[in-house]
């Protein structure tokens, strides 16, 4: 039963998963090890409720994953780019997002796999904030070293009827008056905007 007080190996194999594991993810390996170890067999809220009073929070910031806010916090950018960089497919497919209640974490492992097949999706950034990120001291300095200076973006948005491009979703939405949504999903559905009547693609800039 949850009621029953924890055990100090629980508390241990609990302290040893805070932080660095989505929550849902927790709560697996944390029922796995009680089927295992014969401990009592924990609720999702009991197992919330103590991460709290340890001191814990659900979303992930440091340790082996982070969530996209937190990825933005370390480098110090809006979250925004961060979701542009998960709109491109092959950011996405490499960097593997796992989704959680609502949220999206990344391990380290994928970040370091991006930073060193696309280095320059991290240009600009200073080489502490990569390293916070990435945990690896080399290829931080190594990254800054070729890609010192930051793209306005990775690709840019056009319109397909009219040739028109913008920077960024936000852009092209804020200049016709629309949500960003709207442009988005012309953009990953391939087909026009309704309320525009107009289609639009994301074209990648050469590296």
């Amino acid at each position: 039963m949850s009621c029953q007080r924890w055990t100090q190996p629980e508390l241990e194999h609990l302290e040893k998963l805070a932080g660095d594991i989505p929550f849902g993810v927790l709560v697996r390996s944390m029922k796995c090890k009680a089927t295992h170890e014969g401990w009592p067999n924990r609720t999702e809220k009991a197992i919330a409720r103590k991460l709290q009073n340890m001191g814990y929070c659900r979303s992930v910031r440091v340790g082996l994953w982070t969530t996209t806010r937190g990825a933005a916090d370390i480098l110090g950018c809006h979250y925004y780019r961060i979701d542009e960089w998960l709109e491109n497919k092959q950011i996405s497919d490499i960097l593997e997002p796992h989704k959680s209640e609502g949220k999206r974490f990344i391990s380290r492992q994928s970040w370091r796999r991006l930073a060193k097949e696309m280095p320059w999706v991290f240009a600009g950034f200073s080489s502490d904030a990569l390293f916070m990120l990435l945990e690896d001291r080399d290829l931080a300095d190594l990254i800054v070293e070729h890609y010192p200076v930051r793209p306005a973006s990775i690709y840019r948005v056009r319109c397909i009827e009219t040739g028109q491009t913008w920077p960024s979703r936000e852009a092209a939405a804020k200049e016709l008056f629309v949500s960003r949504p709207v442009i988005g999903r012309s953009i990953d559905n391939q087909r026009p905007a309704a309320s525009l009547g107009l289609s639009f693609e994301a074209i990648r800039l050469e590296q």
